[in-house]
């Protein structure tokens, strides 16, 4: 068997950037909401947040990413 390495190398390339950059529409509309939580200085769950978007969107993303938005998302807010 051979393998197609060109193939291969072509599905690891990401082609959206980072992963709330470009979201399906029912994670846009959560992220927006939770971003609405930051912005009026409520505290949030990052690993709550990123079990929500696995089980109830479908969004396969680690916790970690999500306490980096969340750490993003609060600096945007609070140099405003």
């Amino acid at each position: 068997m051979s393998l197609d390495y060109e193939q291969l190398l072509n599905s690891v390339i990401a082609d959206t950037g980072k992963w709330y950059e470009n979201p399906p529409e029912d994670v846009k509309k959560f992220l927006v909401g939770v971003e609405e939580l930051l912005k009026k200085g409520k505290h949030v769950n990052g690993a709550k947040i990123s079990e929500i978007l696995k089980e109830q969107l479908s969004f396969d993303v680690s916790d970690t990413s999500v306490r980096s938005w969340i750490k993003e998302t609060k600096k945007k807010y609070q140099n405003s």
